[in-house]
């Protein structure tokens, strides 16, 4: 019992500090551009049972919008990846772009940015030169944003996507899981 009422006060008193640092996230309001790197790891299901790991990296920009309230923030942001996400043993089949559309709400503590992160994600992929195919799907993710000056930026973000597609003239179709680790840079104007 004394171990849980510990455990309890402190979790309060930390409450209380992140509470206290709370401020106007006026400083995150407004239009933001960035560049992103990321490192992308999964798995594809076909229709047929095949399962196949995925892995590889992609670069890309982001261009976004943030409303501040109080310590909150909501904002929207279109984000395109492109680089090559290739099945494990298979190089032939790679996801080669992604066009990310995704709200954010966050809440700022100081000069950082705590958010989540819904949307929808549209992909393009080929196998061996049988495509391009296109996928779509929906993204649920996490993230920090620090801001280093007063127009410069620099994050972490997780994403998970969960991408269908018809990948063939039968109808056959296939599932992509892939979690996206992203570093970020950008500026704010």
């Amino acid at each position: 019992m004394l171990k849980s009422l510990v455990i309890i006060l402190a979790f309060g008193s930390g409450l209380g500090t992140l509470a206290s640092q709370a401020q106007d996230a006026g400083q995150w309001a407004g239009f933001y551009a960035g560049l992103t790197a990321s490192s992308n790891k999964g798995d594809m299901v076909y229709d047929d049972g095949g399962i196949y790991d995925l892995d590889g990296t992609t670069s890309g920009l982001m261009l976004g919008y943030n409303y501040a309230t109080g310590p909150w923030v909501i904002g929207a942001e279109l984000a395109y990846a492109k680089g090559r996400v290739e099945e494990v043993g298979n190089t032939n089949f790679a996801f080669e772009s992604s066009l990310d559309l995704k709200g954010r709400a966050g809440y700022a503590i100081s000069n950082v940015l705590l958010y989540g992160t819904l949307g929808g994600t549209f992909t393009r992929w080929d196998e061996g030169g049988n495509g391009p195919f296109d996928g779509d799907g929906l993204l649920l993710g996490v993230g920090v944003d620090y801001l280093v000056s007063p127009q410069f930026f620099i994050g972490a973000e997780y994403v998970v996507r969960d991408v269908t597609s018809d990948w063939n003239s039968l109808g056959s179709t296939l599932d992509a899981n892939v979690n996206t680790v992203s570093l970020r840079a950008g500026l704010k104007f």
